[in-house]
């Protein structure tokens, strides 16, 4: 895939509303020197090729009753990769999976949960192991304290 072209205007555009979706027309055009009709056409042409893909509202997983996160690695036997497809799926719709990637390393996939006690965790844990046998091993870290939470792509 090629990378969009994008001029001054656009990344500075896209910097913005990576940290407020919501940031009005007119603030925008008047901090990078452009009309407010020209801003809202450089961002509906961001989204329609799909360099914005979703703006949504980040919300504090503390407040919303899910104040644990935990980083899990599954592994599943190298006699089992059949079973991947159905792993990715499970992990693909399960709401409290936050973040999930197959990845290269000792675990095959790696996600992030989010869950309001260790309780609700193992429960997860027991559900997935029910529901694909494949999988070998668990590990689980335990999120002391989150430094970083952002999906923002640094614009260059």
């Amino acid at each position: 895939m090629s990378l969009p072209e994008l001029d001054d205007f656009d990344r500075h555009l896209l910097t913005r509303v990576q940290a407020d979706a919501h940031c009005k027309a007119e603030t925008l055009a008047a901090e990078i020197g452009l009309s407010a009709s020209a801003v809202q056409r450089r961002l509906k042409r961001l989204r329609e090729r799909g360099v914005i893909q979703a703006e949504v509202a980040v919300l504090d997983p503390a407040v919303m009753g899910r104040g644990l996160t935990l980083i899990a690695g599954l592994m599943i036997g190298r006699d089992n990769y059949a079973a991947l497809p159905r792993l990715k799926a499970w992990l693909a719709a399960e709401p409290a999976v936050q973040q999930a990637w197959y990845v290269t390393g000792e675990a095959d996939l790696v996600a992030v949960v989010l869950a309001p006690d260790m309780p609700a965790y193992d429960a997860l844990c027991a559900r997935l192991m029910a529901e694909v046998p494949q999988i070998s091993r668990i590990t689980t870290q335990v999120v002391i304290e989150p430094l970083k939470r952002s999906l923002a792509l640094p614009i260059s």
